[in-house]
């Protein structure tokens, strides 16, 4: 497989459950991250240029969110996408991923119509244009809890926005929908773009990536069938029902190790933090 390398998605750090406030910071994710042995982060932050410089990572894509399927004016591009967006790429990143938010609330989630999911292709199409300059490209994430709210969002890519549109597959979002992440990978082929790599059973995130109900060895296999040459960018979750039994950084350098090891990736150089460089308040 030619993938770019292992990177950490920052969200896995500020929802752990059991990691108080305190040290939810950019500087204990950015060290953690490095100590748990990925190259590169998913985050787009004013303050991240001396952190990852600090730690030896680089940036390879920024997260952002917006309601899609609503008319484009409304999506507060400039401030909400381009912003972050710029920040990003000034950092060396590749990717913009976007999350469909859900018609409705979170709570209630309604199905998007035709129409609205035609305007949410032709919205990633402007979008996708309006940061090319940036040398990013955008994806689409899918974030959606069933499988018609689930196939619904991918089918606003594949039927209505152009080819420079691509998808970051969370593989956790396409368990809990009931998909199945090996053959999502093998049906998208060249679309897929991005990773966000999670594990569950049943509706429950697990707390590393080897355990759970996707074949990890299976999804590996079927990226190297497909070509992919892309991140793979992890986003673990430690919820409460979790239940964890290992630190959120254990469980980092677990899923590392097993991406590598399956990917046949190479290791990168040995750390150079400094125990002087750790963060205080960091475990």
């Amino acid at each position: 497989m030619n993938a770019k390398g292992v990177a950490a998605n920052r969200w896995a750090w500020v929802s752990e459950a059991n990691r108080s406030e305190s040290e939810k910071t950019l500087d204990v994710f950015l060290y953690e991250a490095a100590e748990a042995g990925y190259e590169a982060v998913e985050a787009a932050d004013e303050n991240l240029a001396d952190g990852v410089r600090r730690y030896g990572l680089k940036v390879c894509g920024t997260y952002v969110s917006g309601p899609l399927h609503r008319p484009y004016d409304e999506l507060n591009v400039d401030c909400a996408i381009l912003k972050p967006a710029r920040v990003a790429a000034e950092l060396g990143a590749d990717y913009l991923a976007i999350n469909a938010d859900p018609k409705g609330s979170w709570g209630r989630r309604e199905r998007k119509s035709a129409d609205e999911l035609k305007r949410q292709g032709e919205n990633l199409s402007r979008l996708a244009e309006a940061v090319a300059p940036l040398a990013l490209r955008l994806l689409l994430h899918n974030h959606a809890d069933s499988a018609p709210l689930h196939l619904d969002d991918l089918r606003s890519v594949t039927d209505f926005a152009a080819p420079s549109v691509g998808i970051c597959l969370d593989t956790g979002w396409a368990l809990v929908s009931g998909d199945d992440p090996v053959e999502r990978v093998r049906a998208l082929g060249p679309r897929l773009g991005g990773l966000h790599l999670r594990n569950h059973r049943g509706k429950t995130p697990t707390e590393w990536l080897g355990n759970g109900d996707m074949d990890v060895a299976a999804f590996v296999r079927a990226l190297v069938e497909t070509g992919y040459n892309h991140w793979l960018t992890t986003e673990l979750w430690h919820r409460e029902d979790t239940a964890a039994a290992i630190s959120l950084l254990e469980a980092q350098r677990r899923t590392v190790d097993l991406l590598r090891r399956l990917a046949s990736l190479p290791a990168p150089p040995s750390s150079q933090v400094q125990a002087s460089a750790r963060p205080e308040r960091s475990r």
